[in-house]
C-alpha cells in the first residue's frame, strides 16, 4: 500500500514539472502601451491653466477726499478708498454742512461743479471735494428813493444790494432822515438765502438848513417844492455842505438883503438822463423867475440880486407867483445826481 501511494506522488510531481517547464519555455508576448485620459478643450482657460504660472491683475484704485465743511458719498457710504480689477462705477454725492455749500470737484486734474457725479472709474483717480461759505445777496427796498437804513455799523441808500456771507446775523435799522421817518422798527435777521426786504418810510417837511452867511454856518429856513415830489436825501454838514442824493426840489430861504449869493456844486450823476439846476426867485414886484440850468460844465454859479453873471446858460421864466415863492430864494431842483453843494451870501 505504501508503495502504491509514493508512486502515486511521483507521477504527480513528474506532471507538475513537465507543466512547468512547458510554460517557462514558451516566448513572452509583447507588453501594450498606458493610455493617459484626454484633455478637455471645452474647460476654460482658467482651468486649463490652473497647474500653470498666474500673471497678478493690476488693480485700479479709487481715492475720495473733502475739504473742512463737508463730507462725501460714495456710492451711498462715506467710504474713502475703493479698488477692483476691473473698470466701476461711483455715484458722488457733496453733503455740506450747515452754513457752507460745494465749491467744486477736482477729478484728477479736472475741476467739475456739479454736486452729483457718476464716475466711470478706469484707472487710478483721484477725487476731492472742496467746500466754501457761499455768499448770498440781501435787496432792501423802500417806497421812498433815498430813504437810509443802516446795517450792523454801516449806512446805505435805498434801494441797495448787499453780498453777506452764509449764516450772517444783520440788523438792519431804519434811519431817520431830514426827508423820512421811518415806519419799521430794527430788525434783526440771519440770511440763509437771497433774501429781500421792504421798508417803509412817511416823508416829513424839512424846516432849516445851513449855509454859510458871511463865512459863518447859519441855519435858513427851507422848504420842499410843494407840487414835486420828492424821493432823495439832504443832509448838512458842520463846514456848511449840503449833501443831496436822489432827487429833490427845494426852496432855501436866503434874505433878499444878501444881494451877492454864490451857489458852488460838486455834481456826480446816478444814472442818465440826469439834472441840476438852480436859480433864485426875483422880487415880489416882478412876475420873472430867474433860473440858470445845465450845470455841468461849470463849478459855480453867482447871482447879483436875481442875475446869474459870469455864465452863459441862464433864462427866465413867469407865470403864477407862489406863496412859497419868496424873494431871493435860492432853489435847486436835482435830478438822480449826488451833489455836495455850498451856499454863501454877502450883503
Amino acid at each position: 500500500m505504501q508503495r502504491t501511494t509514493v508512486l502515486v506522488t511521483l507521477v504527480i510531481a513528474t506532471i507538475v514539472a513537465l507543466a512547468l517547464l512547458y510554460f517557462l519555455l514558451q516566448p513572452k508576448a509583447p507588453s501594450w502601451p498606458t493610455i493617459q485620459p484626454a484633455v478637455n478643450t471645452t474647460q476654460s482657460q482658467q482651468k486649463q491653466n490652473a497647474t500653470q504660472p498666474k500673471t497678478k491683475p493690476l488693480t485700479i484704485i479709487a481715492t475720495i477726499e473733502a475739504s473742512q465743511g463737508g463730507r462725501v458719498l460714495a456710492n451711498g457710504t462715506e467710504t474713502a478708498a475703493w479698488n477692483s480689477s476691473r473698470p466701476f462705477i461711483l455715484v458722488l454725492e457733496a453733503v455740506p454742512e450747515r452754513c457752507m455749500a460745494l465749491d467744486y470737484w477736482l477729478v484728477n486734474d479736472t475741476i467739475l461743479g456739479e454736486r452729483r457725479l457718476n464716475l466711470t472709474i478706469a484707472g487710478n483717480t483721484t477725487i476731492k471735494a472742496f467746500f466754501a461759505k457761499p455768499r448770498y445777496t440781501l435787496i432792501i427796498k423802500a417806497n421812498a428813493t433815498g430813504a437810509v437804513v443802516q446795517i450792523n455799523s454801516d449806512n446805505y441808500t435805498l434801494p441797495a444790494s448787499i453780498s453777506v456771507p452764509a449764516c450772517s446775523t444783520l440788523e438792519v435799522k431804519p434811519l431817520e432822515t431830514p426827508l423820512y421817518k421811518p415806519l419799521n422798527n430794527t430788525l434783526k435777521i440771519t440770511v440763509n438765502s437771497d433774501t429781500n426786504i421792504m421798508l417803509y418810510y412817511r416823508q416829513k417837511s424839512i424846516n432849516s438848513i445851513q449855509i454859510l452867511i458871511n463865512d459863518k454856518p447859519q441855519e435858513v429856513e427851507v422848504k420842499l417844492a410843494p407840487f414835486i415830489k420828492s424821493n432823495g436825501t439832504i443832509e448838512t454838514t458842520s463846514d456848511g455842505l449840503i449833501h443831496i442824493k436822489g432827487s429833490v426840489f427845494i426852496y432855501i430861504y436866503v434874505p433878499w438883503n444878501f444881494t451877492r449869493v454864490i451857489v458852488q456844486a460838486d455834481i456826480k450823476p446816478l444814472r442818465d438822463p440826469n439834472g441840476f439846476m438852480v436859480g433864485r426867485i426875483c422880487d415880489w414886484n416882478s412876475d420873472k423867475i430867474s433860473y440858470y440850468k445845465s450845470f455841468y460844465d461849470v463849478t459855480s454859479v453867482e447871482f447879483q440880486g436875481r442875475m446869474p453873471v459870469g455864465v452863459s446858460h441862464f433864462g427866465y421864466f413867469s407865470g403864477k407867483r407862489y406863496e412859497f415863492e419868496k424873494p431871493g430864494a435860492i432853489y435847486i431842483f436835482a435830478s438822480d445826481v449826488e451833489a455836495w453843494v455850498k451856499i454863501e451870501a454877502y450883503p
